[in-house]
């Protein structure tokens, strides 16, 4: 495995489940942070229906409003739990909750694989 997932979840997480699987279905690991604005109550309805997909995590959970660090935060918090629970991962890809990947997957690790010491962060 060399592609883990971040996925950033503010609304629509019945669409957020669905990317989760569609990215853990194709051998990713997914780490979710949640925006702590969304109810416990919801949050947890989340959790439960992803429980039985063993390589989804989800992280410590922060408010988020656009242009503020709690989105820093969250996605920090996200990527060292992805570092600390997937020892293989070598590339860790954010991506929103509500958006699926236009090329497939293996694509992308295929790719990512190929420049296994090229950092995209300023790409």
């Amino acid at each position: 495995m060399s592609v883990g997932i971040v996925m950033l979840v503010h609304t629509a997480l019945g669409r957020a489940e669905q990317v989760a699987r569609h990215w853990s279905a194709a051998g990713c690991p997914v780490v979710i942070h949640v925006d702590r604005h969304v109810p416990k109550a919801t949050f947890d309805t989340f959790v439960k229906a992803l429980s039985d997909v063993p390589d989804i995590r989800f992280c410590e959970r922060y408010r988020c409003e656009w242009g503020t660090w709690g989105l820093v935060a969250g996605t920090q918090a996200a990527s060292e739990m992805m570092l600390a629970s997937f020892p293989k991962v070598r590339h860790v890809y954010l991506a929103s909750g509500s958006c699926l990947p236009l090329r497939p997957v293996q694509e992308l690790i295929d790719y990512l694989a190929s420049r296994p010491r090229t950092d995209f962060i300023e790409s």
